[in-house]
């Protein structure tokens, strides 16, 4: 690989990983924002909102970038979402309206829509044959990279107030350059060789019976896909969105605590990504769900039972090493069911329903630790993902039973041929 094809991967990556933190970056400045607009009517909940109001916007308006991206190319979007995305994150550096501030976080949601959007999409582009779920790994790789410093950093940021974590945002703006030079207006090239055909099967999707034709079978596996996607956003963002506040619970510990247990995930996510290759080679997607919505079910039931860090550290570790996998797994598991010409459109929608469960986790968990408190409403959490995981065992066993007495009955069939011929 040559120079200029290593730098444009490393521009894609660091816009992949800019995109997890339109939410998260001011997670632990929440309990001061919450204070310092505590006149304003329903600030609590409002608060909350603000951290997962990106989500929403990034999520109603992905299917739209989507639909530009495949229509009129990668480049122009990606220039104009970036600076989209430095311009409104910061915004709330000097914002001091909590309303303001909301509309601020849902243009930084747009902007994250169209940054998602063109980088994954390149990256498939400019996939070699048989490398995506590698370029995935690596994907996942910088966006728990991302979420470490840039959390971390949040957290720290917050020590000096609450304005200061929205600065991160500036990062979008110095990624302008990159795209610029080293992406031309044309659709995308190609060199380092030509990328894998969409309609591709890798060999995990074949034993997942993904190489079926387009059609309702692909379609549904799509929608289980999505789905997915969804419901581990809802019960991810549990932890950003409700951690700080769990953490003041259990041990009275500030912004910068609670910053560094955030990023203990997104380490542990950055350690497992680079398994996910590995992991492919020996199982199919479903089965790599089994496994890693099942940590995530162990994770956030110990964490809910947690009583200080060390039933908690461990959760954390566990819950950021299942997330890591389990996004690289989904992501890769969409392209090999994604049709000719549409892989802007599958991402788009990817990007719809991860950001709309990241948006709906407050306003689907809130209530439900209002009323139970934090560690039930993590035990319950954990409790539905190990349902998740019963089902599509479940669904893996009863394919298996078939597919062997499918084949048990040709054999008989081939047996009684046999005979009656003779």
């Amino acid at each position: 690989m040559d120079v200029r094809a290593r730098l444009r991967e490393l521009t894609l990556m660091s816009a992949s990983s800019i995109t997890i933190i339109g939410t998260t970056a001011i997670a632990a400045s929440l309990p001061e924002m919450e204070k310092r607009f505590a006149h304003t009517p329903h600030a609590g909940y409002l608060v909350g909102l603000s951290l997962t109001l990106p989500a929403l916007a990034a999520g109603v308006c992905a299917p739209v970038m989507g639909a530009i991206v495949d229509r009129f190319g990668r480049k122009r979007l990606f220039v104009i979402a970036l600076s989209l995305y430095g311009i409104a994150g910061c915004a709330g550096f000097v914002l001091e309206d909590l309303y303001m501030i909301m509309v601020s976080r849902f243009v930084l949601g747009v902007a994250v829509s169209g940054v998602a959007t063109c980088a994954t999409v390149l990256i498939a582009d400019h996939a070699k044959r048989g490398h995506l779920g590698r370029l995935m790994g690596r994907q996942s790789l910088f966006m728990a990279l991302g979420n470490i410093m840039f959390v971390f950093a949040g957290g720290l940021l917050a020590l000096n107030g609450w304005h200061w974590p929205f600065l991160i945002y500036a990062v979008g703006l110095a990624l302008i350059p990159g795209v610029v030079l080293l992406f031309g207006d044309q659709g995308p090239a190609q060199p380092d060789g030509a990328p894998a055909p969409p309609e591709r099967v890798e060999p995990a999707a074949a034993r997942d019976g993904a190489s079926s034709p387009a059609g309702p079978a692909r379609l549904r596996t799509m929608a289980w896909v999505y789905f997915l996607l969804f419901l581990n956003m809802v019960i991810y963002f549990m932890v950003p969105v409700h951690l700080p506040f769990y953490l003041k619970e259990l041990t009275d510990d500030g912004s910068a605590q609670a910053g560094a247990m955030l990023s203990l995930v997104g380490l542990c996510w950055a350690l497992a990504s680079p398994l996910y290759g590995w992991l492919e080679k020996r199982l199919s997607h479903a089965q790599i769900v089994v496994l890693t919505f099942g940590g995530s079910a162990a994770a956030n039931v110990l964490l809910g039972a947690a009583d200080g860090y060390i039933l908690a550290i461990p959760a954390l570790a566990l819950l950021g090493a299942s997330l890591g996998l389990s996004i690289t797994n989904l992501n890769t598991w969409l392209f090999t069911l994604a049709p000719v010409g549409a892989k802007g459109r599958v991402v788009g929608t990817r990007v719809f329903f991860t950001f709309i469960g990241q948006f709906f986790s407050p306003v689907l968990t809130g209530p439900l630790t209002a009323t139970f408190g934090f560690g039930p409403s993590y035990v319950a959490a954990g409790c539905l993902l190990a349902a998740v995981v019963v089902g599509t065992q479940i669904g893996l066993t009863a394919k298996a039973l078939r597919a062997t007495g499918g084949t048990d009955s040709a054999q008989t069939q081939e047996r009684g041929g046999r005979v009656g011929a003779a």
